[in-house]
């Protein structure tokens, strides 16, 4: 496939580079209340779009974007592209880190590549997703399913925006004058992300290599009790559905913390009906998430909150409705690109461990269609999704220069039988 690599240098990053561009980025959709708000088909996001296209441009690619808004940087179409990136979309009042660092980070290896005159034997790809975060569809990485051919036409045309527009109509009217081009042909793909959890920066640790991006069930559960007067309603005669949604939230916390570090639990949402300081609830609703990386454990935590659920309302007279669970099943990465990418930080003197990502990102939707690793560094103190979100220069560096020894490895691997073959 091509020329064999040619090399007069091994190729490096550029850390100042590096690190300016990523500060050039996080100006673009500022947030008066702090943070970046840089949602998906916005002006902030055709800003960005426009912003890292010119450093495609320099890294020798060509910026497209695709029908589904994606932008894309290929230097060359000849065969399906090893691919690097992450989305340029932000959380409201996000931090400047995330989905950014995998973008700016893999158009760095691009130039570090043509500056070190090393020539691949795959095509090489930059991806930017345009909405991984699902603020503008309420569909997280909406646009690296359309990339892989996971949403249905139909599926696409009843996913809308708040104005009532499908993708397709609001990528047409999205005024991001850059030219327009097919999907890239991927062949295997490489995420650097931060962690957005802590584990790596209370362990001292530099990186880690993703096994798994865990699996997540979501239901809500209902308890349905009688709604009375607060004041002339013994306690003994009481229905109150919002014992048995209170119970049920300590409930999950003891089964997420059975697992002993193999699962999460979260009951983010609760709401009581009528809502009055004198009325006792009749009606209390318990949104339930839980996250492993383990889908039989999953299971079982399904059955344990449905159990709980169930003894709870008898244990107070109430009635429970379990919805029927959202359930996005666990996905294992590839163990080869998992064994490169420990291999790379290795020879770098780096510290790394492998461990699950209980965060989705645009790497679960491609890895059941190609080759996928996922590589962390470090988030201070674990913040993410917020203004404060941080990760040292050092850390950035190194973890573009690890994503840079991948994608070289992976181009001498992809095609080994027993390695990625």
């Amino acid at each position: 496939m091509g020329a064999p690599p040619v090399k007069t240098a091994e190729p490096r990053v550029d850390a100042a580079r590096l690190e300016r561009r990523l500060g050039e980025l996080a100006k673009i959709g500022r947030d008066a209340r702090g943070g970046l708000s840089r949602f998906a088909f916005t002006p902030a996001h055709a800003e960005a779009c426009l912003l890292v296209a010119d450093w495609m441009r320099a890294a020798g690619l060509r910026p497209f974007l695709d029908p589904a808004g994606n932008l894309t940087g290929l230097d060359r179409d000849d065969a399906p592209a090893i691919a690097a990136g992450s989305h340029l979309d932000t959380v409201p009042m996000g931090g400047r880190l995330d989905g950014a660092l995998g973008v700016v980070a893999a158009v760095e290896c691009a130039q570090a590549i043509r500056e070190h005159g090393v020539r691949l034997r795959h095509p090489l790809a930059v991806l930017a997703f345009a909405d991984e975060e699902g603020n503008t569809f309420g569909v997280g990485c909406l646009t690296s399913r359309a990339l892989v051919g996971d949403l249905s036409p139909n599926r696409m045309a009843a996913i809308r925006d708040a104005e009532g527009r499908s993708l397709a109509d609001r990528v047409a009217a999205w005024a991001c004058p850059l030219p327009r081009g097919e999907p890239a042909r991927v062949a295997a793909f490489v995420e650097l992300h931060i962690e957005q959890g802590p584990r790596l920066d209370a362990e001292g640790l530099d990186l880690a290599a993703a096994t798994a991006i865990a699996g997540i069930s979501r239901t809500t559960v209902t308890f349905i009790g009688a709604a009375n007067h607060a004041g002339t309603t013994p306690m003994a005669m009481r229905r109150d559905a919002l014992w048995g949604a209170s119970a049920l939230v300590l409930e999950v916390r003891r089964l997420a913390l059975a697992t002993a570090g193999e699962a999460v639990g979260t009951v983010g949402r609760v709401e009581a009906e009528p809502g009055s300081t004198n009325v006792v609830p009749g009606k209390a609703l318990v949104r339930v998430e839980l996250r492993s990386g383990r889908e039989t454990l999953l299971e079982t935590l399904r059955a344990g909150v449905e159990a709980a659920a169930r003894r709870l309302a008898a244990d107070y007279g109430l009635e429970a409705i379990v919805d029927p669970w959202d359930h996005a099943p666990a996905v294992p990465l590839h163990p080869g690109l998992h064994a490169i990418a420990l291999e790379a930080a290795a020879s770098r003197g780096l510290r790394a461990i492998s461990m699950p990502s209980w965060a989705g990102h645009d790497a679960k939707v491609l890895a059941p269609h190609v080759p996928t690793a996922l590589l962390f560094v470090p988030s201070v103190g674990g913040i993410s999704h917020a203004p404060d979100e941080h990760t040292a220069p050092s850390h950035l560096a190194a973890g573009a220069q690890v994503l840079l020894d991948v994608l070289c490895r992976l181009d001498d691997n992809l095609n080994a039988p027993g390695r990625l073959g």
